[in-house]
Parts: structure tokens; C-alpha cells; sequence
């Protein structure tokens, strides 16, 4: 604005690319015809102060780019498919060159950028490792190499947002040296240790709390079943814009497997909850499919705080939390019991099988405790 530019979109995309337009403050090497591209990110980090993760192109040159902070994911992958294979036939075909940096035995076709390293399988790509929070990494055809690292702060620790291992991220998905799956997992183990239930069945809210069900089941020594037959055609129950029609969802979403649980006393384990309207519905369906109790088990803590770091969580008043402590819930929702994971077992089930080769880990947890990575400007 003060370039006399307006803005045509709602995009925080669009305010990133004016912020790139302008010339560099630092000394720079750039030319009349030759923008210097890292001074110019350089210069947007500086401004910007989280979250993003971003892949910038010019010419012939990827730039791939992480906060300082981490709180999104990013990964680098490889394009890996043996000569013959049948992915590098069906995906690249045989008459692809080799880049500097591969071997005729790897047949490496090229380097790829994703938030998740899940997607590398399906192009014959494997995982070489993540951005680090504030790295600046350039992709040519000579190959990658790591630019700088712009720092965070004094005094600020790395974020990356826990809910990524609670729901975002898929669960085939590697993140800090460790399967997004594994550390679902042992959030159930956790709250099977922290609040153990006398039942005949552990199941899943399908399909994102399955791994803490599984969990749950291994620690408490219940075992599995499978309550619901997801209904993959519908979309997701909570973004609808009323509670009818996010009801209306959950009876479309799921088909309640009443072999499985009937005259039998539930452990329901669920991510997360958020308005309660969802978990209300389910436990009224399996109550009417002939479950004799139901006990609630949500693997994560319960959400208080807005999220202003990109991800759509209600207003502080929507969230079911704010209003009601988990005794009380339970009895609003028609639970039998219902206990939340604590932030303390949470963080130490996220990292106790995380790799990061020494170095130091830590995450945004603001939607659960209200401690946000960097100071609010209103």
C-alpha cells in the first residue's frame, strides 16, 4: 500500500509475493535484469514471522523455504526408481536423464518438494530429510543445496504444530525421525495408562484415532474391534456451517457394526473434539445399535485457544472446552466417562520415538494451552 499497490485477493499468498517485489534492505548481488532471489526471501523472512512453508520458482531454480519456527512441515525427496522398475516405467518412463547427483543404479530423476513425505511413494520418490525451521534450500539441475538458515529470535524454541501428529498429518507420513502413526499410537498406550476403564471393546472414531485405539488396545489389553463402517464419500462433519447439518453428516458418515459391540460395554477413542456435536451423535448411534456403556477416550488435550497460525479452529466460544470440563461433557454428550489426554502425555508421546540426530525439539501447542510461538499483534 504505501507503493502505491493495491491488493486484488484475500491471500496471504499474494501479500507474500508483493513483500518478495521489493528490492532488498541487505547488500545483495543483485543486477538490473538479475533479481537476487535469496536476498529477496531473506528479506520476506524477515518480515513475516510464521507460518508458511514455500516452494518459489524462477527460470530453472526451486527455492524451497520453511519458517523459522518449523510450524509447518517440509520435506525433500528424491526421485529413486531403479532401471526396469515397474514405478519408473509407469511414472517417469525409461527416457529420463540422470541428474548430477544420482546413479545409473539409483536412476534419480530429479528432486521433489512436499509438506508430507507420504506423497514421494506415489511418484517413485523417497524421503532425503526435512527443511530445517528457517532454511532456505535451492533446487537446480546441478542438485540441492542448503542456501542459510535464517534464525529465529533469541530465546525462541523451534514449533512445530502438534496437531499435525494428533489429525492433520496422514499417519504413513515421516516427521522428526518418526512415523505419524507411531506416535498416534503411543498416545493411546498413554491414555490406556492414564485413564484405564473396565471394558469388553476398544475402537476408533475412524479413520485418524484408529493408531490410538490400536494403542489404547495393546496397553490395556482390550481388545479391537471395529465399531463403524466409514462412508468415504462424505466429507469432513465439522466444517459444516450448523450443528443439524454436522449431525446430519456423522448419520450419513457412519454405519454403527452392531455384531461387533452389541450387549458389550465401548471404549470409543476419538482424536479430538472440538463443538461436541459429532461425539453426541456417535455415542446416540452405538447407544441404539445395543452398546451397554459407552466410555469416551480422546487422545489429544481439550481445545481452548483459536488457532491464529493458518488452520481454521473456531472462535473461543464455539469450542466445547471453554463451556464444559470433561464430567460434565460426558453427560452432555451421553458418555458413560470421558477424559481427555493430558499436554504432559501428549508431548511425551510425540517425542518419545522421534530422531532428530541431537537436535532440539519443540512444538506449538497453542490451541491447548494458549501459549503462542510468537507475540500476538492485533
Amino acid at each position: 500500500m504505501e507503493r502505491g499497490v493495491g491488493l486484488s485477493t484475500e491471500s496471504d499468498s499474494e501479500l507474500m509475493i508483493q513483500i518478495l517485489c521489493l528490492p532488498p534492505d541487505a547488500p545483495n548481488n543483485e543486477t538490473n535484469d538479475h533479481p537476487d532471489w535469496p536476498a529477496r526471501i531473506k528479506n520476506l523472512m524477515r518480515r513475516t514471522k510464521t507460518a508458511y512453508a514455500l516452494l518459489i520458482m524462477s527460470g530453472d531454480t526451486i527455492y524451497a523455504v520453511r519458517d523459522p519456527y518449523g510450524l509447518r512441515p517440509l520435506c525433500l525427496g528424491k526421485l529413486v526408481a531403479p532401471r526396469g522398475s515397474i514405478a519408473r516405467e509407469l511414472i517417469h518412463g525409461n527416457g529420463m536423464p540422470i541428474l548430477n547427483g544420482g546413479s545409473d543404479e539409483e536412476g534419480c530423476d530429479g528432486y521433489v518438494v512436499a509438506s508430507e513425505s507420504c506423497a514421494f511413494p506415489s511418484v517413485a520418490g523417497r524421503l532425503l530429510r526435512e527443511v530445517e525451521p528457517g532454511e532456505i534450500v535451492e533446487i537446480t539441475r546441478k542438485g540441492i543445496r542448503s542456501i542459510c538458515i535464517v534464525p529465529r529470535p533469541e530465546g525462541h524454541k523451534p514449533a512445530l504444530c502438534i496437531f499435525e501428529y494428533v489429525y492433520f498429518a496422514r499417519p504413513d507420513t515421516s516427521m522428526e525421525g518418526q512415523m505419524v502413526y507411531t506416535a498416534r499410537m503411543e498416545c493411546g498406550r498413554q491414555l490406556a495408562k492414564q485413564a484405564p476403564v473396565d471394558a469388553d471393546v476398544v475402537s476408533a472414531v475412524p479413520e485418524s484415532a484408529t493408531p490410538a485405539a490400536i494403542g489404547f488396545a495393546q496397553e490395556s489389553g482390550i481388545v479391537y474391534r471395529e465399531v463403524f463402517c466409514k462412508n468415504r464419500y462424505v466429507g469432513r462433519s465439522f466444517i459444516q456451517p450448523s450443528t443439524r447439518l454436522r449431525q446430519l453428516a456423522v448419520l450419513k458418515k457412519f454405519g454403527p457394526l452392531s455384531h461387533n459391540f452389541k450387549d458389550k460395554r465401548i471404549v470409543l477413542i476419538d482424536d479430538s473434539i472440538v463443538r461436541g456435536t459429532t461425539i453426541a451423535a456417535i455415542i446416540r448411534m452405538l447407544r441404539e445399535a445395543g452398546a451397554l456403556e459407552v466410555h469416551i477416550r480422546i487422545a489429544s488435550p481439550p481445545l481452548h485457544h483459536p488457532c491464529y497460525m493458518g488452520i481454521n479452529i473456531p472462535t473461543k466460544e464455539e469450542l466445547i472446552a471453554n463451556k464444559s470440563n470433561a464430567e460434565e461433557l460426558a453427560e452432555q454428550v451421553g458418555a458413560d466417562s470421558l477424559v481427555y489426554l493430558t499436554v504432559e502425555n501428549l508431548e511425551y508421546a510425540v517425542k518419545k520415538h522421534s530422531n532428530t540426530n541431537g537436535k532440539y525439539v519443540a512444538h506449538c501447542t497453542a490451541c491447548l494451552t494458549g501459549n503462542y510461538p510468537v507475540e500476538l499483534e492485533w
